[in-house]
């Protein structure tokens, strides 16, 4: 990666932006200073990313068509718009005025449509309490003629109705009541004209509501409920004739979306890059990184772009940059997928190994030796290698399928080594049954080599990134004696097992040397370099960035002793192969017996139908549970048990200023 700096005239940063969107392989970093005044590009930056908001609501509110599931399966050809403007400022003011307009009309079809739903439900009301009155027979102008009889209509919920009927027994009072909802009564309350203040408070007290018919309703129960239906009939149309407005405006506007969407985005991208770069009086300096191998190729674009008027040059502190470069990563297609896995930890740093290659490995294999199934593998890889095939339109997804077609396979081979189809013993194994006998016991000190031998890779990955720093002193001095150490305590321990006796007898120098060294080999080496005076401590520091003050033996023998409980339980973790493949073929078992114990020995056809049901199902039921479990532990052992050793995953992606233009084909009068 080169670090590289563009020079050029404050009116040619246009075509110098366009330049580098076509050539596609330029990594902007800020060149600004801290303290530079960018109010302009920030309000212009928020204003864009508010309609890229209102954008995605906009396409939430008007997806009236549901997505359906198939569409992953499908690459959807899009139809190119052209767009033709001024310049970026105008095409700023076009689509924040187009998004806004779309939005308001929205805005207003919706707030018609709540006011419509707010009157159906009080119109939904009101006829469900008339329908109830007409099924009591309650003639409100026959009520209104009483002097000294009032007569309540309420509605009383369920739970307080008898606790309502309970506090007004010793009351002159007549209750008819009619369901009115699953958790309501409509109650009509006849009482003498001098108790309405009692029992109205009483009926309050229990959550009850008074009801009365509004004004515009007549009297008669039956006519006031034949309006009623028919205000909600013409309620119902209004709102059908709205939402269909609100769907024709999307399916109007849809393909729109998408367009100013993509704008939004290329106009956010390119002020995200004016923002970085640094503007003094006429002149514009953008700074950032280029793959080594088209620097020569991206000088000689921009030069003929802009014949002559704009300098390239390559920085030359970059041995020591400010911002570390960003990591460019690019792997063949069959490790492509496994990058997924790898970037949920994070992205490696630029002078950091990448581990997707051997994980690409690994993973399988650890996924294989918990999932160790032939028939289960097989369906994995079938599934696994149609859905990558098949899927288009999603690359998360399609990746995922690979990974678990992948996975299939290792499980295949895994099922070959133990003989096991479909849970089933079905023929010799090709090394070991791990379900029986000594196999166990056997299996398990070959889970622990495992994580052995990856811990170890680990930790001689680790001695790759320091010698890629030129850290050789960390190389030497912490990860090989690291390495010594480690390997050194495992062969104490099987050869000499907890015979402590013999370990002291001299075996026990094995990991203890290289432990010693660990402790204080640097810190006798940084003292070394600081007596031949600072200049060279200094040299050191700065070719290494390494903080070498904070390298004692004390501090280092701490660490040791980190390292010690560390390693140890790490590789104890590798132990799960064992434990998850034995939850494989006891669920497995459960399966069978219960199919067993339905269609015994010569049991009647439905009986073994029913078994087949059991066993299908149980396998399906396995398939997925144990499957996402193992996939879960085989990440464990990567991120913790191996990541852990060498992997920082603090890197910065390589991402090259680049505009999309997937929907529209843009066109700028004035570029300059």
């Amino acid at each position: 990666m080169t670090a590289a700096s563009i020079f050029c005239l404050k009116k040619y940063t246009e075509i110098v932006f366009e330049t580098l969107n076509r050539f596609g392989e330029f990594h902007i970093e800020s060149s600004a200073p801290e303290n530079t005044d960018v109010t302009e590009y920030e309000q212009n930056i928020q204003r864009i990313e508010q309609r890229l908001r209102d954008i995605k609501g906009l396409s939430n509110q008007l997806a009236e068509k549901k997505t359906s599931p198939l569409s992953i399966f499908r690459l959807n050809q899009p139809t190119i718009v052209p767009i033709t403007t001024d310049n970026w400022h105008s095409l700023i003011e076009e689509t924040d005025q187009n998004v806004l307009a779309l939005k308001e009309k929205i805005e207003t079809l919706n707030a018609t449509i709540a006011n419509l739903q707010k009157q159906r439900d009080e119109l939904t009301q009101q006829r469900d309490m008339l329908a109830c009155m007409n099924s009591l027979e309650v003639d409100i102008a026959s009520i209104k003629r009483f002097k000294h009889i009032h007569v309540e209509i309420a509605s009383l919920p369920i739970n307080t109705y008898e606790a309502f009927k309970a506090t007004t027994r010793t009351l002159p009072l007549e209750i008819r009541r009619c369901r009115l909802n699953p958790s309501a009564y409509l109650v009509c309350l006849a009482m003498p004209a001098k108790h309405k203040e009692e029992i109205q408070k009483i009926l309050h007290s229990y959550h009850g509501e008074i009801f009365s018919i509004p004004p515009h309703l007549p009297e008669n129960t039956k006519m006031a409920l034949r309006e009623v239906k028919n205000a909600l009939k013409e309620n119902r149309e209004k709102e059908k004739t709205i939402y269909n407005n609100r769907q024709h405006l999307g399916e109007e506007n849809r393909p729109n979306l998408d367009v100013w969407g993509e704008t939004a985005q290329n106009i956010l991208a390119l002020l995200n890059a004016k923002k970085q770069m640094l503007q003094s009086g006429r002149l514009a300096t953008i700074k950032g990184y280029v793959p080594q191998s088209r620097f020569c190729e991206l000088e000689s674009t921009i030069e003929s772009m802009l014949n002559g008027k704009v300098i390239i040059l390559p920085d030359k502190a970059q041995e020591a940059p400010v911002v570390e470069p960003p990591s460019k990563i690019k792997h063949s297609r069959w490790i492509e997928p496994f990058g997924e896995i790898t970037k949920l930890y994070g992205v490696p740093k630029y002078d950091e190994i990448d581990p997707t290659p051997v994980m690409a490995i690994t993973f399988p294999i650890l996924f294989g030796l918990m999932f160790g199934d032939m028939g289960h593998g097989l369906v994995l890889l079938v599934g696994g290698a149609v859905g990558g095939s098949l899927v288009k339109g999603n690359q998360s997804i399609k990746n995922i399928c690979w990974i678990m077609a992948t996975c299939g396979a290792a499980a295949i081979i895994a099922g070959a080594l133990f003989g096991e189809f479909f849970g089933q013993p079905f023929f010799e194994p090709l090394w070991l049954n791990p379900f029986h006998g000594g196999g166990v016991f056997e299996f398990l000190l070959f889970s622990l080599v495992v994580g052995i031998v990856q811990i170890t890779s680990g930790i001689i990955i680790e001695v790759a990134n320091y010698a890629i720093k030129h850290n050789w002193s960390d190389a030497l001095l912490t990860s090989a004696p690291k390495i010594a150490f480690y390997l050194g305590g495992v062969y104490l321990i099987a050869v000499y097992q907890l015979n402590f006796t013999n370990w002291l007898s001299g075996p026990i120098l094995i990991p203890l040397i290289p432990f010693i060294i660990m402790v204080i080999g640097k810190p006798l080496f940084l003292r070394t370099i600081k007596s031949r005076g600072p200049k060279l401590g200094g040299s050191y520091a700065q070719q290494t960035g390494e903080h070498t003050e904070q390298d004692s033996v004390a501090t280092r023998f701490f660490e040791g002793g980190n390292t010690l409980t560390r390693l140890l339980s790490n590789t104890i973790s590798y132990s799960r192969i064992l434990a998850l493949l034995m939850a494989h073929w006891a669920l497995m078992m459960v399966i069978y017996t219960v199919a067993g114990l339905i269609a015994p020995a010569g049991a009647s056809p439905l009986l073994l139908v029913l078994a087949g049901v059991v066993i299908v199902i149980g396998n399906v039921f396995v398939l997925a549970l144990e499957g996402l479990i193992v996939f879960i532990h085989t990440l464990r052992l990567h991120f913790y048990e191996w990541f852990s050793k060498f992997y920082a995953g603090t890197g910065t992606e390589f991402k090259p200023y680049k505009q999309n233009f997937t929907y529209t084909k843009l066109t700028l009068k004035d570029r300059n």
